[in-house]
């Protein structure tokens, strides 16, 4: 089963932003560079999410080795909601990106919120507030069922 990913709050504009350095990386240098591959693991990614968006076990060995799993982590810290997790991609000199997702009535994938994450620890209540106000949007015309 395919999960529908819907975009909401500041995701598109995030992979707009993606998908046009990556372009104007080609044109300036001729060739791929961190913002191609950058790009390349963003999409490979959220096609694994669209099949499994959960957190697997790392003794998983179900993606092929020349594609990197995307990071995936439950959120039960500052936040309301028991649905949300986190999608991190590391882009080393493009920054550390994460998107917060949620898992809607177990056919869908929301993508909630961007943000360059440049602190260590737990995710910061102010990280979180963005994704459950856009959550709470989409909610009010596809109500959570669970």
């Amino acid at each position: 089963m395919l999960f529908e990913v819907i975009y909401t709050g500041n995701v598109k504009e995030f992979e707009n932003y993606l998908l046009s350095k990556a372009e104007q990386e080609l044109r300036q240098k001729g060739r791929p560079g961190i913002w191609c591959r950058v790009a390349d693991v963003y999409a490979r990614q959220l096609t694994i999410i669209q099949h499994n968006p959960y957190p697997s076990d790392p003794e998983d060995n179900s993606v092929p080795d020349d594609i990197t799993p995307p990071s995936l982590k439950h959120l039960s810290m500052n936040t309301r909601y028991d649905n949300f997790y986190r999608w991190g991609i590391k882009g080393g000199k493009t920054g550390n990106h994460r998107i917060i997702f949620a898992v809607h009535n177990f056919s869908k994938v929301i993508l909630l919120h961007y943000f360059n994450k440049q602190y260590n620890g737990t995710i910061r209540r102010e990280d979180i507030e963005p994704a459950e106000s856009a959550y709470e949007s989409y909610c009010a015309f596809d109500p959570y069922l669970y």
